[in-house]
This record gives structure tokens, sequence and C-alpha cells, in this order.
């Protein structure tokens, strides 16, 4: 029973804490742009893990981004940052390909997709808790992995986090409502 109110208690006490906050990086932009935690500062900022060659969850999280980028007004406060799990295989092409088929002006510097270097990634994955698991298939691999969306505020902490692509529209707003959004 001790243990298990012990549990309790932590799993409450994060709640109220909040999400935790990203760990420090540094990565490529599919551009060569470098992309660090800098990057956040003064924009708040959605961040998924995605690959540029899925078919399903990953075309579907930027088109629902896209569709709040349109509701919110496309501020220039707010960008967004695609973060691959496939940073050797998403090359620029495939990446651009991905945002032309979502409509997303290549000149708008708000939509950023990290692609390499590849261990930087995976070292941020671990540590963030995404999980991938490859399967095999003729023809190529099924990649399944964690579904999370962070909103990053312009101070660089975490606002919110959401498991899901379908997130709560009155939390996403007030996510996005911060000093300087």
């Amino acid at each position: 029973m001790k243990l298990v109110v012990a549990v309790t208690t932590v799993a409450a006490l994060g709640a109220a804490l909040g999400p935790a906050d990203l760990p420090p990086f540094a990565f490529e932009n599919y551009d060569g742009r470098s992309i660090t935690s800098a990057t956040f500062e003064g924009k708040t900022t959605i961040v998924v893990p995605t690959y540029a060659k899925c078919v399903f969850a990953c075309p579907m999280v930027t088109f629902l981004l896209t569709e709040l980028d349109r509701q919110i007004g496309s501020p220039e406060t707010v960008q967004y940052l695609h973060l691959s799990i496939q940073p050797d295989e998403d090359t620029a092409e495939e990446i651009l390909s991905h945002f032309d088929d979502h409509e997303i002006d290549r000149a708008d510097r708000r939509w950023l997709f990290a692609n390499g270097p590849a261990s930087r990634i995976e070292q941020f994955l671990d540590d963030t808790g995404i999980e991938i698991a490859r399967t095999p298939v003729e023809g190529g691999e099924v990649i399944e992995h964690t579904i999370r969306v962070w909103v990053v505020g312009p101070d660089g902490r975490t606002r919110a986090e959401f498991d899901t692509y379908f997130w709560n529209d009155e939390e996403m707003d007030d996510a996005l409502r911060s000093p300087g959004t």
C-alpha cells in the first residue's frame, strides 16, 4: 500500500508541475540552417517527431498543424519544428515534397524540419521518451513511433505536451496564448 501511495504522490506532483522542458539540442534544418534550443527564443514552437516519407500519421499531423496555423492567422510568433525520426532518409527533396503536399510555402521560415545529425536526434528522442519500432516488410519497413506534440513557449519552457495528434483545442489555445505569442 505504501508503494502505491508513493507512486500516486509522485504522479500527482508531476502533473501539478506540468510537462517537462525539452532537453538542450543542436540539429540541422533541411536547408542547412542550425536549429538549437535558442531557436525557440521569442517564439512559440510546436515540436513533433515525424518523418517525410510517412504515409499515414505524419502527413496527418502536418495537415492538422497547417489547419491550426490558418486558424490562428499564421502569426510570425509561432513556428513549427518537425523532428525527423529518420534523419538519414529525410532528404531536403523528400522534406520539400512533404511541405509541398501540404501547401506550405517553401519561403516560410517558420516551418522547420530537423534531419540531422542522426546521433543527436536519436539522443534527443531517447531523452524525451520517443520510442521507434521498425518492422521489415517486403519492399521496405513499417515504422511506428511514439506520438507526441510539444508546445514550447517563447521562454523555451514547455507549455503543453500532447500524446495525441488530436489535441484538445482549448488546451492548445491556452498553450499558444502565452506572453509574446
